[in-house]
């Protein structure tokens, strides 16, 4: 019976490293030597993980967060982790530039074998890879590149390091609201009129008053954005959800709606009202809500998982292939199928960064965990 590959790749990682007993060596170039499987994984990990790689890691303090999620992911009680975490030196530019730890043995199949696997890449891009700002006459300005004073309408904007600023000029009685919309693979933050700062995160879009009139602040959010809501008290600010809105005063919290059906609040510091269909409450800072049609639960929230999307870090814990490859394209900017039904449920923990290729990650994952993938003539990957 041939020896388990995930067994193999933790001896790969030890011979690696420097920690491989005479055991371990000679059990590892045994079996490379009759299992073809086993000596093409082993050569994938040496194309990805080499000796410099490995040095510059033990060199390096726990300072990034996403090292410091690294750490607390390490201290679980798990069996047979293998950690794969491979960072940019001279000898290995092309290494794959993550810290990504795929979790072996963990292989559970829960759909029956003839049950097909949809394709994962449900979130598209859209028409447009460019961050669009859709005025009220209709006007679309396009905001990937900085850009010196623009005047449009009423508005004067300027666009630099992926923020955005304005100015309005009064319009009568009438509130104008214009559509930010951030695509699949970006990120941008805008300063609304009042002061408020909304970092908005992949695939996401805020409609807002260009300026705030009246007794009342309100905007439109859609998909993911971390708010620092301006202190005003004569004038609430109020977070319209899908089926939920948040009341606040003055204070920041993470609003997270990519799930259908389902918001997420993370309250970091302040107070605001959750009000559902059918319930509301109010959060303490450090509680989560998740809100669906039919209620409001809270729980306590860990920061480093919640918002470290907000420095471009992404976080995996025991999630399975198939969840992983929702999430992706949302990230990068991409389309992505997983078309190999057998690898659907495996399971991955770890920290994604965004700002790396996704070729780096997906091999990754290859090199981790023997997953493979291709790029069709169109240019979209799949995973086989």
């Amino acid at each position: 019976m041939k020896t388990n590959l995930e067994d193999i790749r933790i001896l790969v990682w030890q011979e690696i490293s420097g920690n491989l007993s005479e055991a371990g060596r000679e059990t590892l170039f045994k079996e490379i030597a009759i299992n073809e499987d086993a000596r093409e994984m082993r050569e994938d990990l040496l194309k990805v993980i080499t000796p410099d790689i490995i040095d510059h890691i033990k060199s390096q303090p726990f300072q990034d967060p996403a090292d410091a999620i690294i750490d607390r992911i390490h201290r679980q009680k798990r069996k047979k982790v293998l950690t794969i975490s491979t960072i940019t030196v001279a000898a290995t530019a092309a290494a794959a530039i993550i810290a990504f730890m795929a979790v072996p043995g963990l292989f559970r199949p829960e759909r029956p074998a003839n049950q097909p696997v949809p394709i994962t890449a449900s979130i598209q891009p859209g028409n447009s890879k460019n961050i669009q700002l859709q005025l009220a006459g209709g006007q679309v300005i396009d905001l990937n590149t900085d850009t010196s004073q623009v005047i449009a309408g009423n508005l004067t904007m300027r666009s630099s390091n992926k923020t955005l600023t304005y100015s309005a000029t009064p319009s009568g009685n009438t509130t104008e609201f214009a559509v930010l919309t951030v695509p699949a693979g970006k990120d941008y933050t805008i300063h609304l009129s009042d002061g408020t700062e909304v970092q908005l995160n992949a695939a996401t879009s805020i409609r807002f008053p260009v300026s705030f009139n009246g007794g009342l602040r309100e905007v439109y959010i859609n998909g993911e954005a971390y708010l620092k809501i301006a202190k005003q008290a004569n004038q609430p600010f109020i977070v319209h959800l899908p089926n939920t809105t948040v009341n606040v005063l003055g204070t920041e919290f993470n609003v997270n709606t990519y799930d259908s059906g389902i918001a997420k609040i993370a309250l970091v510091n302040g107070a605001v009202k959750i009000v559902g269909t059918k319930d509301s409450l109010q959060l303490t800072p450090g509680q989560e809500a998740v809100a669906t049609n039919n209620l409001i639960r809270t729980a306590p929230f860990d920061e480093l998982d919640v918002l470290s999307w907000r420095i471009g870090k992404f976080i995996f814990s025991n999630a399975k292939l198939e969840e992983v490859c929702k999430v992706i394209p949302r990230l990068y900017g991409v389309s992505l199928a997983l078309d190999n039904k057998e690898v659907a449920d495996k399971r991955f923990s770890g920290v994604i960064d965004r700002h790396q290729p996704v070729e780096n990650l997906l091999k990754a994952l290859k090199a981790t965990n023997g997953i493979d993938y291709y790029t069709d003539k169109d240019g979209n990957f799949h995973i086989k």
